[in-house]
């Protein structure tokens, strides 16, 4: 059995998108436990030089957007300005996955055979398509989701493996033996 790119990144990425949503929930929930003010989960961050809670979500958004906009060929646009509250982290969790599930198999068909120039500010050069799939698309949306799970974690939330997992479909949409 073969994968397409479609395969290997939309149905986990769209996946994934679900599970950030539900942090959106596990953050509120916990700061309405806990007392805290509103925003302070928000606010929270694993290290001083890390991004907060809310930005692992601003940022998979844009960089979900940006990767792949260049694997189907489109200009990637500006990201938009997201304000970090709940309400509006959750309506871009939303736009993105709609933006996810647009996307075809044909639009993806070739682009693991395509060059990508990439600038800062985490890489500059260009990457082959297998390359640029494999070892930052896929890693960096993954980096964001667990970061914002180890958040969770580290405040005392009640999120676990489970969690970061989201809902499982046990039936074989792929046809694995």
């Amino acid at each position: 059995m073969s994968f397409s790119v479609y395969d290997t990144i939309i149905p986990g990425m769209t996946h994934g998108f679900a599970v950030l949503d539900t942090y959106l929930d596990h953050g509120k929930a916990f700061e309405k436990e806990k007392g805290l003010q509103s925003g302070d989960v928000l606010r929270a961050r694993l290290a001083p030089d890390m991004l907060t809670f809310g930005e692992q979500f601003s940022v998979a958004a844009n960089k979900a957007e940006r990767h792949l906009s260049f694997l189907i060929g489109r200009d990637p646009t500006a990201p938009p300005a997201v304000e970090q509250t709940y309400a509006a982290l959750k309506t871009r969790v939303t736009s993105v996955r709609a933006f996810l599930q647009s996307i075809t198999p044909e639009q993806l068909s070739g682009a693991e055979s395509r060059t990508y120039q990439l600038t800062p500010p985490i890489v500059r050069g260009w990457f082959g398509g297998a390359d640029y799939i494999f070892y930052l698309v896929i890693p960096d949306f993954y980096f964001h989701l667990a970061t914002a799970h180890d958040i969770l974690r580290h405040l005392g939330a009640n999120v676990g493996k489970r969690d970061y997992l989201g809902w499982l479909n046990m039936e074989n949409p792929l046809g694995y033996s």
